[in-house]
């Protein structure tokens, strides 16, 4: 199963970090729960931030990809929105959200709520940009 998280790699080297045999411990992890680059362009296309398609490009490698992990760019104009979202706006977003294909049929809301409260609040921790660990 594909693992997705996001990383604020906090001054190490991204080399480093994914040349390691346990990139977790690196800078500082936010459990995305395998909520990767397609549901994140997606919220930020409703978010209107930029289109979806627009969005899926600005995921681009930090470092050149080896073996079966890889450090995305997370586009910074999507982490300023999330990271200025009120809960009000995760409370009114999250409903619109909840309806895309990947997260399935009658996926509750809840815990999607509390994952994008918990992502702004981790993004929110530090002046650096963070990005997105993809294993797969």
């Amino acid at each position: 199963m594909p693992i997705s998280d996001i990383v604020l790699l906090e001054g190490n080297n991204p080399n480093e970090v994914m040349s390691s045999e346990d990139p977790y411990e690196y800078g500082k992890w936010f459990s995305a729960k395998n909520i990767d680059m397609i549901p994140l362009s997606m919220l930020g296309d409703i978010l209107g931030v930029s289109p979806y398609s627009e969005l899926m490009k600005e995921f681009q490698p930090v470092v050149p990809p080896e073996g079966e992990a890889f450090l995305l760019s997370f586009p910074e104009k999507l982490q300023d929105k999330i990271k200025s979202l009120s809960d009000d706006e995760i409370m009114s977003v999250v409903p619109k959200w909840v309806k895309i294909e990947e997260f399935g049929i009658n996926a509750p809301e809840e815990p999607l709520q509390q994952y994008l409260k918990g992502l702004r609040d981790f993004l929110n921790t530090s002046e650096e940009y963070a990005n997105i660990f993809l294993s797969v």
